[in-house]
């Protein structure tokens, strides 16, 4: 698939420009944290901005927010993934 290959690309050419998404991300977060008064982990900001850009698509079709979507579903899979490793990290068994 097309879109996949240039989805890669997109996500090269934004870790290039902004750095690395995981560090970002948790600010982000930090940042929604602050605003709503509740915790807001980084995955949880991707889904937001998916949100956002399906709201965009519903105006007009822009090939870059299915992009983005899928750059997003990505980071959060993984931001997603490290979260739950740090909550088994801090969750630890007593002997």
């Amino acid at each position: 698939m097309k879109i996949l290959e240039e989805a890669i690309k997109v996500f090269q050419e934004r870790h290039s420009q902004y750095g690395d998404f995981t560090k970002r991300f948790k600010k982000t977060a930090k940042m929604f944290t602050g605003y709503l008064e509740q915790t807001i982990p980084g995955s949880k900001v991707c889904k937001i901005i998916i949100l956002e850009k399906l709201s965009r698509s519903d105006v007009t079709y822009q090939r870059d927010n299915w992009l983005d979507i899928i750059n997003y579903a990505a980071m959060g899979d993984i931001l997603q993934q490290l979260e739950e490793k740090e909550k088994k990290e801090k969750v630890k068994p007593i002997k």
